[in-house]
């Protein structure tokens, strides 16, 4: 839901802290995910995503991420808040070209639903075989405070 960038290692748990008030209040929800893009677009991908329906509890949650992670440095974002779910991304043009022409052609309908009863705090390091995450906190939406 927000990007923080590079952070000082001794931040952690400040930031966990942050995420876990900003959950407060906000209890399980459905996800309507369809459609399928790319950025920047369809014929020069770089990334390829998946929509995600409006929905005012997760509008809330990152607005509660927003203001939560403002004080401790973090800039709240100047666009609007529009979910998407990344599915990959393009290493080289070719590639790009390549997935978009496919992607294009093979008119791919994506329809589904979950339930999200948590988010996560992700570590990513890029390296040369692409990035590599690990899950550094788990917040539980819904828990008694």
């Amino acid at each position: 839901m927000k990007f923080l960038g590079e952070i000082d290692p001794g931040k952690v748990d400040k930031i966990s802290t942050a995420l876990e008030d900003a959950s407060k209040g906000i209890p399980p929800f459905e996800v309507s995910v369809s459609g399928l893009g790319a950025f920047p677009n369809m014929r020069n991908p770089r990334v390829l995503w998946v929509g995600i329906g409006e929905n005012e509890t997760l509008k809330r949650l990152a607005a509660n991420i927003e203001e939560r992670l403002s004080p401790l440095g973090f800039e709240r974002e100047d666009r609007p808040f529009t979910p998407h779910l990344t599915l990959c991304r393009v290493k080289s043009f070719t590639d790009g070209k390549e997935l978009g022409r496919v992607a294009a052609e093979a008119d791919i309908s994506i329809d589904k639903s979950f339930t999200a009863s948590a988010f996560h705090l992700i570590k990513s390091v890029l390296n040369p075989k692409g990035a590599e995450y690990t899950d550094i906190k788990t917040i539980v939406l819904g828990k008694q405070t």
